[in-house]
């Protein structure tokens, strides 16, 4: 299964890959969630910090048995970042829920993936009382209290702040 993940994954577009991680090697961190806070979408998006469940999503990705890391590797423009920003999230969104689908009719209905960055699949952004795709909005990897960057490392990925000529995007897939 898992490399038939990575084969879905990497097929969806030519700057997705992915990689199967130990949950041991998820590297959860509480500052990470302060980051959070001083984010556009704080408190705007239905996936965003606070609106998202209050729970210990280190205890519940724990639970899982699989993991997938699975990223979008963008060149970038300082002219074009934020559509690279977009884009990139949403290639990777609809690549994990692809992903997503593949584990379901494989019985894996406890399957669910985290993206990267704050969701960004409505155009018109979140509705005012509600997401208006709740079947489809994930939550950000980020938002659970994951460093990202030292995450990526175990897999071999190195992610530099600020980016250079690159912007990656990275999305955690349980099963």
């Amino acid at each position: 299964m898992k490399k038939r993940l990575i084969k879905l994954i990497k097929s969806a577009s030519p700057y997705l890959g992915a990689e199967v991680i130990k949950l041991s090697e998820i590297v959860f961190e509480e500052r990470v969630l302060l980051n959070c806070f001083h984010c556009s979408k704080y408190n705007v998006n239905w996936t965003c910090p606070p609106k998202i469940p209050d729970v210990d999503y280190k205890k519940i990705i724990q639970e899982y048995d699989n993991g997938l890391l699975a990223y979008c590797k963008m060149p970038f423009t300082k002219q074009k970042m934020e559509i690279v920003r977009r884009d990139s999230t949403n290639i990777l969104h609809r690549a994990l829920l692809a992903a997503e689908k593949l584990l379901w009719d494989n019985n894996y209905p406890l399957a669910i993936s985290f993206i990267g960055g704050s969701c960004k699949l409505c155009a018109q952004g979140c509705g005012p009382d509600r997401c208006r795709q709740p079947s489809l909005a994930r939550i950000p990897i980020e938002a659970t209290g994951v460093n990202v960057v030292k995450s990526a490392e175990s897999i071999g990925l190195e992610i530099n702040f600020p980016p250079e000529q690159y912007l990656y995007r990275v999305g955690l897939l349980v099963w």
